[in-house]
């Protein structure tokens, strides 16, 4: 061992943003709704900023049926979008008094839960795309599972299960025992050998299995929010002659002016600074908004004519390094934005797809193999429905190289039973 002292050097690079900056990407990241909704506050702060608000078009999620017209001052009180999914759990954070940081983060998190209210991104994912610590993400995870409703920022069926349990006064004793560590053999209703492993009676065991089959697998449509939701469309992307046009939705956002008779009064500079700010960060956004768009569908040009089955595998890092920006920048700009197409509305982060090898070569996106294990599952015979093994056979005849353990994983995204249950309910 070396003696005396050591002396080492760290440098430690850390990019510091101007104010500016930090404005222009904070506005990148809103959606139009809470666009609007931070306009208007800091309007209503700073008389150098006008604001008229815009005719605007609103439309059902997913439907491709038309546009339903509004008044000029209908997205100023756009009440259908307060019931989505994460303006629930965004009005609970602001509530609740957690650390700056972390209500950050969370709220982060709430934007990439899917539509039955799971965590489709990892805390690895999450960490690199806020340059924040993976223990922090794990902390506002946290924060976000103890929300309304139970199950909900779950990232699978066990977990959201498990936190159902936790939170139910009610809940029968040994049931999480059974959720953590015999679910397989639970869907394959195999209660005999979780009585014997447990060494509980099988009386015991089916009256934990009736608790368990109770809870519900989907923690969204456990909170009875079946309304249509309507959402403003950031663009619109059709196919004109065979070329891909991107039309910005002009009409989504309103119109801002600076009153310029405060030019000449001296304390009100600062104000007008900050107005040109928010003029600029309005124009960036709507710039690099379309520049992430036009990248996305370069890469995706068949779903304009296919639809979901077409899309290729794709991620943040194509587009980042296809633009020459940073992948938290791709990230903001499509986080809670969304476009209409001929196949309906879609939020930005669908078009990301992971991949999976064929036997030709190329690479088949994991949305498109969900698509197709949803049709065979619809097809199937509902009195021998298919094993996840079985389907794990159809797809490699189909030349998709895909395990029994991912095919099991893809089910559970599209929240569908095991075969096993689905023969039961069938029954």
């Amino acid at each position: 061992m070396r003696q005396g002292l050591q002396l080492t050097q760290q440098l430690n690079m850390k990019l510091m943003l101007k104010p500016e900056l930090q404005q222009s990407l904070h506005i990148l990241q809103l959606s139009n709704y809470d666009l609007i909704q931070y306009l208007n506050e800091e309007a209503m702060e700073n008389p150098v900023l006008e604001i008229e608000a815009p005719p605007i078009s609103l439309t059902a999620m997913g439907k491709s049926s038309q546009y339903i017209k509004r008044g000029a001052d209908t997205l100023w009180g756009v009440q259908a979008r307060k019931e989505t999914l994460e303006h629930i759990l965004l009005s609970q954070l602001r509530m609740a008094n957690n650390p700056a940081h972390l209500y950050k983060i969370a709220a982060f998190l709430a934007g990439n839960l899917d539509d039955a209210g799971y965590l489709r991104i990892s805390a690895a994912d999450t960490a690199a795309c806020l340059a924040q610590p993976e223990e922090a993400v794990e902390q506002a995870l946290a924060i976000l599972q103890s929300l309304e409703p139970a199950g909900v920022g779950a990232r699978d069926l066990r977990e959201c299960l498990l936190l159902q349990i936790a939170r139910d006064p009610l809940a029968v004793s040994g049931a999480d025992k059974v959720v953590g560590e015999y679910l397989q053999l639970l869907a394959q209703a195999k209660l005999d050998k979780i009585a014997l492993q447990t060494k509980l009676p099988l009386s015991e065991v089916n009256r934990i299995a009736a608790y368990i089959r109770g809870l519900q697998p989907r923690p969204w449509s456990a909170s009875g929010s079946e309304e249509v939701v309507y959402t403003v469309p950031d663009a619109f992307i059709y196919q004109e002659d065979g070329k891909t046009v991107i039309r910005m939705n002009q009409g989504a956002l309103p119109q801002l002016t600076l009153n310029r008779q405060w030019d000449s009064v001296p304390f009100m500079k600062e104000k007008l600074k900050s107005a040109m700010s928010i003029v600029h960060g309005l124009k960036q956004r709507q710039v690099t908004l379309y520049r992430v768009i036009l990248a996305i569908f370069d890469e995706q040009a068949s779903f304009l004519s296919q639809g979901e089955k077409a899309l290729k595998p794709l991620t943040l890092r194509v587009v980042s390094e296809r633009l020459q920006v940073h992948e938290s920048t791709v990230s903001r700009a499509v986080q809670g934005k969304f476009v209409r197409t001929q196949f309906g509305v879609f939020e930005l982060k669908q078009f990301f797809c992971s991949a999976l090898a064929t036997d030709s070569g190329e690479h088949a996106s994991a949305k498109r193999v969900k698509i197709r294990l949803k049709e065979l599952i619809a097809r199937e015979n509902k009195q021998s429905p298919l094993s996840d093994q079985k389907l794990v056979d159809i797809l490699n005849r189909e030349g998709v190289r895909i395990s029994r353990r991912t095919v099991t994983k893809y089910r559970e995204e599209l929240n569908v039973l095991s075969s096993s249950l689905r023969k039961r309910m069938e029954g």
